[in-house]
């Protein structure tokens, strides 16, 4: 997946059609998938060795419908990890409607700014803050129940995707 992405992101600029332009962005998907999961695998079968029991990071992140999902099945750690030491501690969910999605948004750029405080990174957290927003604002909605699982899905990895995009180019 890496020499797949590596090599169609670095052909020169509008040499790519469509097609072959999402064939990038979707080994790059897989390749940062792999990369996260295999490294995590990796430090729970080397605690295991040494007596310690770790649970797992990541649980078929890619399978979620929702962003919501996305983050509850993708690196499990760091996102317990900003739940109790920021979200919480912000009030999380308990002041308010308003409040509870200023609160997501705060914890999504920080999320962003712990990967590097380039633009990119930002735009990352900010991307994934707003669309979780949305869905919050809509999730209990009759339309949002309506919509296929199938549309979730592809609207879902469509975000992370192009998430994925600003990561790539850091």
């Amino acid at each position: 997946m890496g020499m797949t992405a590596d090599a169609l992101f670095g052909a020169a600029a509008g040499t790519l059609g469509a097609a072959t332009a999402w064939v990038g962005a979707l080994s790059y998907l897989f390749q940062i998938y792999f990369d996260f999961s295999g490294y995590s695998d990796m430090a729970i079968g080397l605690g295991w060795m040494f007596g310690f029991h770790f649970k797992e990071n990541f649980n078929y992140p890619y399978s979620s419908t929702s962003i919501r999902e996305f983050w509850r099945r993708w690196h499990i750690s760091l996102s317990s990890w900003f739940l109790e030491y920021l979200y919480i501690p912000l009030g999380g969910n308990r002041k308010g409607k308003v409040r509870t999605c200023i609160n997501k948004f705060i914890v999504f750029l920080c999320t962003g700014i712990w990967h590097g405080a380039g633009g990119n990174y930002i735009f990352w957290g900010a991307l994934h803050g707003t669309v979780r927003i949305l869905e919050k604002c809509i999730e209990k909605k009759e339309l949002y129940i309506k919509i296929p699982k199938a549309v979730k899905w592809i609207f879902t990895m469509l975000i992370v995707s192009i998430g994925w995009q600003a990561f790539r180019f850091s």
